[in-house]
């Protein structure tokens, strides 16, 4: 049982959100949570659904899918899903299901505001860590955004060399006629 325990304060742990808890913080955070078993083919959220639950997968897949059931990623083990949206409480961006029998930590919104409430520096921390992810994915943002921006310069070239090619091809034509 100690193992299982040690095992699960370690998942906390990788978990961006609360990063740089001390060993009591992150036992707060464990106690906090339930455990859930999930059967295959099984949703676990659905897109435009309530965020009132955050997960932390700890066996098997779980998929991610648009409105249109395209997959768009594959959750691993140690992989949270809905941090942001247990924060914001903002709407389900995808629906997720399980790929095959899994098992999960769920953190319930009530538990995490109430964890939240009752220690500052737990709440200082996770807050913290919560603005520095999205520093990270502001730049990765905008990164992707200057390589698009770069592609589509590059492809507004290619068309213009080819309406230019068709152009003078057209011309051509014209005068042989």
């Amino acid at each position: 049982m100690v193992d299982k325990a040690l095992a699960l304060l370690k998942v906390i742990r990788k978990i961006p959100m609360f990063n740089g808890l001390n060993s009591e913080q992150t036992r707060s955070v464990l106690q906090a949570c339930e455990f859930r078993g999930v059967r295959g083919g099984e949703e676990i959220c659905r897109v435009n659904g309530q965020s009132d639950e955050m997960y932390i997968l700890l066996s098997s897949r779980m998929g991610v899918y648009n409105e249109s059931q395209i997959l768009l990623a594959s959750i691993e083990p140690v992989d949270p899903v809905g941090e942001m949206e247990l924060i914001t409480g903002q709407l389900r961006s995808a629906t997720v299901s399980a790929a095959s029998d899994c098992n999960l930590l769920v953190l319930r919104k009530v538990a995490f505001d109430r964890l939240m409430r009752n220690n500052m520096d737990l709440c200082t921390r996770v807050y913290g860590s919560v603005i520095e992810m999205l520093g990270r994915r502001l730049d990765e943002s905008r990164d992707e955004q200057g390589r698009m921006e770069r592609n589509r310069m590059a492809l507004e070239i290619k068309l213009n060399e080819v309406e230019n090619q068709i152009d003078m091809l057209t011309r051509g034509r014209r005068q042989y006629q």
